[in-house]
């Protein structure tokens, strides 16, 4: 097999496998995107708390990529939809070290 052919071979392969990682990082950033711009109060407690957790790994990451910056302002405006419903809790969970650790609100699955 000619050189060429073999490092055709192994982009292709690399390709192959770099592609579910690929196509995780698209839905990590679209769970961040379908949160900007839409009405929130419709969405289940279930939804808020999925997608909290969808853009836990995009605030670990680089502090200064777009995909953080999209990521904080979807938790922004989640966190703001999850305390107008459940203030108390809310409080509570937020003075917590769950809280400090970026791990989704509990409460929101339990009816």
């Amino acid at each position: 097999m000619k050189p060429v052919a073999w490092i055709i071979l192994l982009l292709v392969v690399a390709a192959v496998i770099a592609l579910p990682w690929v196509l995780k990082q698209r839905r990590r950033r679209a769970a961040a995107v379908q949160v900007i711009g839409n009405e929130l109060t419709s969405w289940s407690d279930a939804q808020l708390y999925a997608v909290w957790s969808a853009t836990a790994d995009e605030l670990h990451r680089a502090a200064h990529s777009d995909d953080a910056a999209t990521a904080a302002r979807a938790r922004e405006l989640l966190l703001t939809e999850i305390e107008r419903r459940h203030p108390g809790q809310t409080a509570t969970w937020l003075s917590s070290p769950e809280a400090l650790t970026g791990e989704p609100p509990d409460f929101l699955l339990n009816p």
